[in-house]
């Protein structure tokens, strides 16, 4: 219901058929369930979101995953994001800062989304898109801008670092989870390159 000053309010109704003197009738209950709708609509994001990014979480993620792995999506992306040194930014700097680095990840991945990109977090310094209807040329073009904008983020004074990989099903019979793992194996390759240079720099300033 909305009341006179504009506020909307939720209710909860229900009713039964009684006898009023000698005729039918009907006696309804109404209770307001505003503050229990508030509830669960907290419990169903905090179910659906990373609470520290903003950004979709692991169960969302696998959803969408088998949402979209249909022929209609394909080509069907999986990109595989994993951010440097985030251990040695908390020992060193603390987790306030492992945090801000975090979020600067995410807030710039987001930027280059399009409407129909999936972008979540799925652990503790590991990232997913889901691009659906995309290449590898367009893929890679994509993690290209993403990579290029984080090149230019700091956080305490350090080069923000991303390393990723990326792998595209193509054909309707391929294996959604095999292009996960690819994209995967891709990404921990570019990682055991970067991550040295970049825990390099970091120590270095320290």
């Amino acid at each position: 219901i909305v009341r006179k000053n504009k506020e909307v309010r939720w209710i909860e109704s229900d009713g039964i058929k009684i006898e009023w003197n000698g005729e039918e009738a009907g006696l309804y209950f109404a209770m307001d369930i505003t503050e229990r709708k508030s509830t669960e609509e907290k419990i169903l994001y905090l179910s659906y979101y990373d609470q520290l990014t903003g950004l979709y979480n692991r169960r969302f993620y696998e959803e969408e995953l088998e949402r979209l792995d249909t022929k209609k999506n394909l080509p069907l992306t999986i990109v595989m994001a994993d951010v440097n040194g985030l251990k040695l930014t908390n020992d060193a700097f603390g987790h306030n800062s492992g945090d801000k680095l975090l979020k600067v990840v995410a807030d710039t991945m987001k930027e280059e989304l399009r409407r129909d990109d999936i972008l979540a977090r799925i652990g503790g310094d590991e990232f997913i898109l889901l691009l659906p209807k995309t290449d590898k040329v367009s893929a890679q073009l994509i993690v290209d801008r993403i990579k290029e904008k984080i090149a230019k983020k700091t956080v305490e004074k350090i080069k923000v670092s991303v390393s990723f990989g990326f792998d595209t099903k193509k054909e309707e019979s391929e294996d959604i989870e095999k292009v996960f793992s690819q994209a995967e194996d891709y990404m921990y390759r570019r990682k055991l390159l970067e991550s040295t240079s970049m825990k390099s720099e970091m120590i270095t300033l320290i």
